[in-house]
């Protein structure tokens, strides 16, 4: 909490900008600072290095537009990611300059609101990410990210649509979706639709930034170290993201 604080008294605070058009009035509102994820998120100890992958030359920040910031609301993600819920959560926007959401089970951009939420500290870790894989890749689209949490947590099941989650309970939990070889501003349909370079990249990405887990599909051929990155089923389409619970 030191930490925190010292990072608001360094911080000047700004309106909330570049969510575009489908972001969420309430949201742009908020008076926010600009987090170091770095600082925010708990590193994960490791048995080997990780390689942050870089596809092409480094674009320059100016060619995107400004970076979201996340405020710091004091989230409490309680219980587990499969039993649990979510206090002072917030809600990720609908687009914004490095991402849109999309709905799994309309298959509709963008993502419904009550299905976007996390911890404050997994906002500021996912928009980090992006923006690095952004600018690392400054010829990748924004990248195509899925569901959260509910907007308290709790059950997200099949009684929500489609296959539903068992995890996703308590605001640490994101699926992003793989970028694909054509572009295209959707989930990919199959393997052959991903864009395996781009998609390991970003999947470095999250593990050098803290993730606790990335859970990838069995056939999409991604890697990384084991105790974090690890291929389960139903993942071929996308990286289902988690981050430590800070508190414990």
């Amino acid at each position: 909490m030191l930490l925190l604080a010292a990072l608001a008294a360094a911080s000047s605070t700004v309106a909330l900008g570049g969510c575009g058009a489908g972001a969420d009035p309430g949201v742009e509102q908020v008076r926010v600072l600009r987090l170091n994820p770095s600082a925010l998120v708990t590193k994960q100890a490791r048995s080997e290095p990780v390689v942050r992958a870089s596809l092409t030359a480094s674009g320059s920040e100016a060619q995107l537009p400004p970076a979201m910031r996340v405020p710091q609301v004091g989230s409490l993600a309680l219980g587990a990611p499969a039993r649990g819920r979510l206090v002072n959560g917030l809600q990720l926007p609908a687009r914004g300059p490095d991402w849109v959401t999309h709905d799994p089970v309309r298959r509709v951009i963008p993502n419904r609101g009550d299905r976007r939420w996390g911890t404050d500290r997994l906002l500021a870790f996912l928009l980090y990410v992006l923006r690095d894989y952004r600018l690392a890749n400054p010829g990748a689209p924004p990248v195509v990210i899925g569901d959260l949490s509910r907007p308290r947590g709790g059950p997200f099941g099949s009684d929500f649509g489609g296959l539903g989650h068992a995890s996703h309970q308590n605001g640490l939990d994101v699926d992003v979706y793989y970028p694909r070889v054509d572009r295209a501003l959707a989930p990919p349909g199959d393997v052959s639709e991903v864009d395996r370079g781009l998609a390991q990249d970003l999947v470095n990405r999250f593990v050098a930034a803290g993730a606790q887990f990335a859970f990838v599909g069995l056939n999409v051929g991604l890697g990384g170290p084991p105790q974090i990155v690890q291929a389960i089923d139903h993942h071929d389409g996308h990286v289902h993201v988690r981050i430590a619970n800070w508190r414990r």
